[in-house]
């Protein structure tokens, strides 16, 4: 499920390759109008759709936040930028109603919405993911020169200005060094690695505490969410924050910044929580940012300077550039499974 100007869609897990955070896309003078343009994943173009055209709707501003979701049917693929990744879901058929709407010459085409279904989030729009990914879609875009071309009805939807104009329009908002971010994005997904190397790169969430940057391992990162409502916990230590309502399950929010040797800021600074699931056991930590989604080869990792070393050792993997500074990548399962976080019931 993903967020999209506020509405809720769910697509099924099946035709989802990948996600990541939103690259530099670039456009193609053109095209069809629903196609933004292409980004280069790992040595071959992604055409990128504008969603939002094709669910007829206004596009807001993007953002360093919104994300893409890389869609696979049969052997086409297409990515898709959304506000927000929601979760993932297991809906019961019996809970899917027929799309209630009436349709006209105005509405989506047939089939494109499957259904709709009322999840604890609020009225869920599932959408069809062959008709996203269809295939004379996707030839289109690569086949200009075709038979297309002579057919009035498609040339009419080949709108798009120059690729210097559409870029202008869609990151013109942006400063330069959100610039300079979604830059380095797309070099990271440029890159192609061999199957062995593909194989041994290290998933990275890459989050900000106290103007730093930290490193947490993909393999128990569950998702990330945003801090709303927290509920005390009496009687607690300072780093235990409070309890969580994550969908109706109940996550105890942690503050590590005092482990990793950073000042234990107020519950204020906080905005947003890395949930993380080891086990049996669910926690959500509290940082002041969610920066990227990332992949390191191990030789990038080196250890920490010996100037640097302090009581975070223990849980401290090594560092590896990011941006223009250092990122310290930090072992969760062993911070999460250390005595200092542990709260002495018998005190």
């Amino acid at each position: 499920m993903f967020k999209l100007n506020h509405s809720l869609y769910g697509i099924p897990a099946t035709a989802v390759q990948e996600l990541f955070f939103l690259p530099e896309v670039t456009a193609i003078a053109e095209t069809l109008s629903t196609i933004l343009g292409v980004i280069n994943l790992r040595g071959k173009f992604l055409p990128v759709m504008d969603l939002y055209r094709r669910l007829k709707q206004a596009r807001p501003p993007f953002q360093l936040t919104d994300s893409m979701i890389v869609l696979e049917w049969q052997t086409q693929r297409i990515g898709i930028i959304v506000n927000q990744v929601d979760s993932v879901q297991a809906i019961a058929p019996d809970r899917i109603a027929a799309n209630v709407c009436d349709r006209s010459k105005e509405s989506l085409p047939d089939g494109l919405v499957t259904g709709i279904a009322n999840v604890e989030e609020g009225i869920v729009t599932l959408l069809n993911p062959e008709l996203l990914v269809e295939h004379a879609f996707i030839e289109t875009v690569f086949n200009l020169n075709s038979d297309f071309n002579n057919n009035s009805s498609v040339n009419d939807t080949l709108k798009h200005p120059s690729d210097s104009a559409l870029n202008q329009c869609l990151y013109a908002h942006f400063d330069s060094q959100e610039r300079q971010i979604l830059q380095e994005r797309t070099e990271a997904l440029r890159c192609s690695v061999d199957e062995e190397d593909s194989a041994s790169l290290l998933p990275l969430a890459v989050v900000g505490l106290a103007g730093e940057y930290f490193g947490f391992g993909l393999e128990t990162v569950h998702e990330f969410t945003e801090i709303h409502k927290i509920t005390p916990i009496p009687c607690c230590p300072p780093h235990i924050v409070g309890n969580i309502n994550l969908r109706g399950e109940i996550v105890t929010l942690i503050n590590i910044n005092n482990v990793v040797d950073l000042p234990m800021n107020g519950v204020q600074s906080h905005q947003q929580a890395v949930v993380v699931r080891l086990e049996q056991r669910v926690a959500g930590i509290a940082v002041d940012d969610i920066f990227d989604v990332t992949y390191i080869h191990p030789s990038q990792m080196t250890a920490a300077p010996i100037a640097l070393h302090s009581a975070k050792d223990d849980y401290l993997q090594g560092v590896a550039p990011y941006r223009d500074r250092m990122m310290s990548i930090i072992n969760l399962s062993k911070l999460l499974t250390s005595e200092v976080l542990v709260v002495n019931e018998e005190v």
